[in-house]
């Protein structure tokens, strides 16, 4: 694309029938808040329902524009395509003869008339959010710019649900609203901001936000509820950019639960799936770089403190590291009834033993004090150390920390009445 232009030509491709529009816009801003000039009760009412995908076919002057859309009109005749929205072929002050522009200047709107979308550019790394843009488009979402749709409630329990919070639902928020909209409808239809839904290019719906009301409406009794269809293309198809527009509208609450901290936990885990997990190596040497530590404070910043983003990176990097350990190694851990299992088949087969289970990590300080004080208790002469590791890091660090625990053995002369045993995370027995 020319870098510096004063005008665009775009399409609108309809997700569900195909159908196809072409106009050009005076602007070097290919994201200014437009959609077209069309009166076209079709054309419109698709776009209402986010079911208009937009992509830059062309930037370049006013004429340059204007004779571009011309060229492409006439190649599809548009005007008498009935896959068409376009009434005519173009045309306007400033338009040149089309037959200047080449097939090959025109490839990018001729393939894209063909079915086949223009090439996302590339951006940095680490840039995992357009911030200006997803503000933008929360900016438009609060004038009013998208068009409010009423939608039955038996459609929207039929929408998917994107997760930005580490619990998805909070099931006494949801009842707290459905109270409030059984008290008082009109009141509440007032307070209730309407649910964002993103339509994706295969045509599914997933709301974006107002996932605690999809399910309160429900619940109250509503037979509909108001409803903003957004293309995903008005995100540019980045899946950051739309958790990122959840999270401020969380941030923003009317009768909304607000962002809690550990809500940043999934925000974090979010974006290094969506941007960075293809990418990374088997180190996960992306993930715990200091450049994506820096991206996910200026990316989820302020809608949390830079503490509260920093207390939880680590949580977050652990999850995803005990993830991929558990796809690539066949990394598991054990839950407490998988322990208590494991250890009353233990205490049967040895009733002279006392046994207690502890994590890796802690099994040279708490495991020891454990053991000794339940031999104590039950008059036991001999223990067992039960260990098992409770992520992928406390296994990578399971030789310093059974250094320390001999050590511990060791200088109290403890070897001949406690020992200890390390379940196999990659066989697991229960």
């Amino acid at each position: 694309m020319d870098q510096k232009f004063g005008a665009f030509v775009y399409g609108w491709r309809n997700v569900v029938n195909g159908k196809m529009y072409i106009g050009f816009k005076l602007s070097s801003d290919i994201y200014v808040r437009y959609e077209f000039s069309s009166e076209d009760e079709e054309l419109r009412e698709a776009w209402s329902l986010g079911l208009l995908r937009r992509s830059i076919l062309f930037t370049g002057s006013r004429s340059d524009a204007i004779t571009m859309e011309r060229k492409l009109l006439k190649y599809a005749d548009a005007r008498r395509n009935e896959n068409w929205y376009n009434k005519s072929n173009g045309g306007g002050a400033g338009i040149r003869d089309y037959h200047t522009i080449t097939d090959e200047e025109a490839k990018v709107g001729i393939d894209w008339i063909n079915g086949i979308d223009p090439q996302k550019e590339k951006k940095d790394l680490f840039e995992m959010v357009d911030e200006d843009l997803v503000r933008d488009i929360w900016e438009s979402v609060k004038n009013g710019d998208y068009e409010v749709k009423e939608i039955s409630v038996e459609e929207i329990k039929t929408y998917e649900h994107n997760q930005v919070r580490l619990v998805m639902i909070d099931h006494n928020h949801v009842k707290n609203i459905a109270e409030k909209m059984r008290d008082n409808p009109a009141e509440a239809r007032q307070q209730v901001s309407p649910i964002v839904v993103i339509v994706y290019p295969d045509g599914r719906k997933v709301i974006a936000d107002g996932n605690h009301t999809s399910y309160a409406i429900a619940e109250a009794g509503w037979t509909s509820s108001p409803v903003i269809f957004i293309n995903s293309s008005d995100f540019k198809d980045n899946q950051s950019n739309i958790d990122k527009f959840g999270i401020i509208a969380n941030y923003n609450p009317k009768l909304k639960k607000p962002n809690s901290s550990q809500d940043a936990q999934r925000a974090i885990i979010n974006l290094y799936y969506n941007n960075l997990k293809d990418l990374d190596d088997d180190s996960l040497t992306l993930l715990q770089s200091e450049k994506f530590q820096d991206s996910v404070q200026d990316t989820l910043y302020p809608e949390w403190t830079r503490s509260q983003i920093s207390a939880n990176l680590k949580s977050a990097i652990v999850r995803i590291r005990n993830d991929v350990a558990a796809a690539n190694m066949n990394f598991q851990t054990y839950s407490q009834p998988d322990r208590d299992k494991i250890m009353k088949k233990m205490e049967k087969e040895n009733i002279e033993r006392r046994y207690v289970s502890i994590t890796s990590g802690a099994s040279y300080n708490s495991g020891v004090g454990a053991i000794m004080n339940g031999m104590a208790q039950d008059d036991k002469e001999f223990g067992t150390i039960l260990i098992h590791h409770a992520g992928i890091h406390e296994y990578d660090s399971w030789s310093d920390s059974e250094e320390k625990l001999k050590k511990v053995l060791d200088h109290f002369d403890l070897h001949d009445k406690i020992n200890y045993r390390v379940l196999d995370p990659f066989m697991k027995e229960v």
